[in-house]
């Protein structure tokens, strides 16, 4: 049996290659692993710092600093662990270019591979989350359950969008240059540190299906609010998770002939 002709072997490798990339992104250092946690939790609380005391902002409906924090947490740890993904998965044809040209496999398992490196960030943000609202008092509602199938869902999203990236970033190299640029300005672009309803009512309708905010509403409706996600929401990012994926397979599947010449 196989998926977009991906086989049971291929899902193995595509195990193996996570673990020897999360263990070789911090090989050398001296706190090893220990940095896949501190970085994430750094970045969360240099956001959280800015936004609650240089530009503090407020939770429409809810007053109090701790509802804030948790709020701008639960939509920037999912942007985080998209951000993560789709910067390794960018880099990861060109950051692996003796094992694609020396080695027959599907090269195509490399941007899957590297979409997956952000589900460590998202990890250790929804874990604050939790501890947050624990320390709130607030309840975690059984609504969470679903977060594993989202989280799968963004893992799809993303390696569609890796997998696109990574093989145009073979032939154009600025890809990987220009798109922190571009993540940073679509990140502060999105409902992401800010409410919907802060915009103006023009500009919302058209926020309203962007990806990056429908997406963050699917992680919020179960942590915030202890429903699932709009139905709408749901669909609408199968949908396009769906279309990114086979179409950035058939991108990927087309040049890769052509990488050996470019690498």
């Amino acid at each position: 049996m196989s998926i977009f002709y991906f086989g049971r072997n291929d899902i193995r490798m595509i195990n193996s290659l996570f673990r020897m990339n999360l263990a070789d992104r911090f090989l050398g250092s001296s706190l090893g692993l220990v940095w896949a946690i501190l970085s994430p939790l750094l970045l969360m609380s240099i956001f959280v710092f800015v936004f609650t005391y240089v530009f503090p902002g407020r939770l429409p409906g809810r007053a109090g600093t701790l509802p804030f924090i948790i709020w701008l947490l639960s939509g920037y740890a999912p942007w985080l662990g998209l951000s993560e993904g789709l910067s390794s998965a960018t880099t990861s044809v060109v950051g692996n270019a003796g094992v694609v040209k020396n080695i027959a496999f599907k090269s195509e398992i490399l941007p899957i591979v590297g979409a997956m490196m952000g589900v460590v960030p998202l990890a250790v943000g929804l874990v604050v989350i939790f501890l947050l609202q624990l320390f709130g008092g607030e309840p975690i509602n059984a609504a969470v359950l679903v977060l594993p199938l989202i989280i799968l869902l963004q893992l799809f999203f993303v390696s569609g969008m890796g997998l696109f990236l990574s093989a145009l970033n073979v032939f154009v190299r600025d890809t990987a240059i220009a798109l922190p640029s571009v993540l940073t300005a679509l990140l502060f672009a999105s409902p992401i540190f800010y409410a919907l309803s802060s915009y103006p009512a023009p500009i919302q309708r058209f926020l309203v299906y962007n990806p990056f905010y429908v997406m963050a509403e699917c992680f919020r409706a179960p942590i915030l609010h202890g429903t699932l996600p709009p139905l709408w929401m749901l669909v609408y990012m199968v949908v396009v998770s769906t279309v990114l994926f086979v179409g950035g397979l058939w991108w990927f599947r087309r040049l890769k002939s052509f990488f050996d010449t470019r690498l």
